[in-house]
C-alpha cells in the first residue's frame, strides 16, 4: 500500500500522535506508526536546500535504510552520544 500525504499533512499527524502517546493514550501500535511516520518524514527531507547539521544527517540516514529498525539502528550508532547529550536534562532550560 502507497500513501501520500503533503509534508504539513505529514507533520500536523505526527504532532497529533505525539500528543496521544504523550497524554497517555497510546498503545504499541500506535508507538510503533508514530516511530514509523517520523522516519518518512525524515527521509522525505534529505537533500532539502539549505539542510546541513543534526537534521541533514539524520535525514540522510532515514532515506538510506529500508526498514526503521535499520533505521533507527544506524540512527543510534552514528548519532546517538550526540542525540544522547542533547536529551539530557542538564543540558535544557528550567
Amino acid at each position: 500500500m502507497d500513501l501520500t500525504l503533503h509534508p504539513e499533512e505529514a507533520d500536523a499527524l505526527h504532532a497529533a500522535v505525539e500528543d496521544l502517546l504523550e497524554s497517555g493514550q497510546g498503545t504499541p501500535e500506535l508507538q510503533r506508526a508514530y516511530r514509523l511516520l517520523g522516519w518518512r518524514i525524515l527521509a522525505s527531507r534529505s537533500g532539502e536546500q539549505g539542510g546541513s547539521g543534526l537534521i541533514q544527517r539524520m535525514a540522510t540516514i532515514a532515506k538510506d535504510a529500508v526498514s526503521l529498525e535499520e533505521y533507527e539502528t544506524a540512527r543510534d550508532q552514528e548519532l546517538g552520544p550526540i542525540i544522547g547529550s542533547l536529551e539530557s536534562g542538564e543540558n535544557r532550560d528550567p
